[in-house]
C-alpha cells in the first residue's frame, strides 16, 4: 500500500497544530512551535500552508470542524432508527472533545478580527460552520417529528440549540475558569444532557437531582487521531 507522505506530513502540522491550541489558545502558535511540536524543519509548513492564518484555519475547519461534522451526520443517518435517547447521548460524546479543544480558539478569534472573518469564510465555502450545523441539527429533529418519535410541541432549532449550546458553555467555562459549572464529569454529561431534552420532547418530567458544586477541571489534550 502506497504511503502518501505529502499528505501524511500535511496531517502531522494540523495535529501539532490543534495540540497547541490546547495547550496554549491560538497565541501559541506559531511557525516555530509548530515545527518544533511536529518535528520538522519550519520550512516544511511552508510547502503545505501559505503562512500561519492558513495553518490555523486550516485546522480549525478540517479537524475540528471536521469531527462537528461527521457526528451530525452520524446522527442524520440514525433518523427513524434505534432509540432517540441513545441516538442523541453518542452525539453528545462525540462533539464534547471537539467543544474540549475548541474552546481555547474561542477568545483568540473574537480577539483577532481578521482571521475570525477568515475562519468564517473559510467554514462557509467548505459548507461548514455554526449556521449549517444548526439547520441540519434543526432538520434532524424535523425529521424526527414526522415519524412521530417526538413531540411537535418541540421547535426543531430550539432543541439543537440547547444540545449543543450546554455543551460549549461547558467547555468553554471550564477552560476560563478552570470548574465545570454543571458539576459533571465527561462521561457523565451525555446521559444528563440528553435525558433533559428528550423527557421534555416526550412529555416527560425529568427525575429530580441533588444540587451539585462546580467542580475543578484539567485542561484535555488534543484526541488522537482515528484511523
Amino acid at each position: 500500500m502506497r504511503i502518501d507522505r505529502k499528505a501524511e506530513t500535511r496531517e502531522q502540522l494540523i495535529g501539532a497544530t490543534e495540540a497547541l491550541i490546547c495547550e496554549g489558545g491560538l497565541s501559541a502558535v506559531t511557525t516555530q512551535s509548530v515545527a518544533k511540536k511536529g518535528g520538522f524543519a519550519e520550512g516544511t509548513i511552508y510547502r503545505h500552508f501559505k503562512n500561519r492564518d492558513d495553518l490555523i484555519i486550516s485546522t480549525l475547519r478540517e479537524r475540528l470542524a471536521g469531527d462537528f461534522d461527521e457526528a451530525v451526520a452520524t446522527l442524520e443517518r440514525r433518523v427513524g432508527h434505534g432509540d432517540l435517547g441513545e441516538n442523541l447521548r453518542a452525539f453528545v460524546a462525540a462533539i464534547l472533545p471537539v467543544y474540549n479543544v475548541m474552546a481555547p480558539a474561542v477568545g483568540m478569534l473574537a480577539a483577532d478580527p481578521a482571521l475570525a472573518a477568515q475562519h468564517a469564510e473559510s467554514m462557509s465555502a467548505h459548507c461548514r460552520g455554526p449556521r449549517k450545523f444548526a439547520e441540519r441539527l434543526a432538520n434532524y429533529f424535523a425529521e424526527e417529528q414526522r415519524l412521530g418519535r417526538i413531540s411537535t410541541a418541540i421547535d426543531p432549532h430550539a432543541a439543537g440549540g440547547m444540545l449543543v449550546g450546554l455543551c460549549f458553555y461547558r467547555s468553554l467555562i471550564g477552560h476560563l475558569f478552570g470548574e465545570d459549572p454543571t458539576g459533571l464529569a465527561d462521561s457523565e454529561v451525555p446521559a444528563a444532557v440528553t435525558t433533559i431534552l428528550t423527557r421534555g420532547m416526550l412529555g416527560q418530567a425529568p427525575p429530580p437531582r441533588e444540587p451539585v458544586r462546580p467542580r475543578r477541571v484539567t485542561k484535555t489534550g488534543p484526541r488522537k487521531a482515528t484511523a
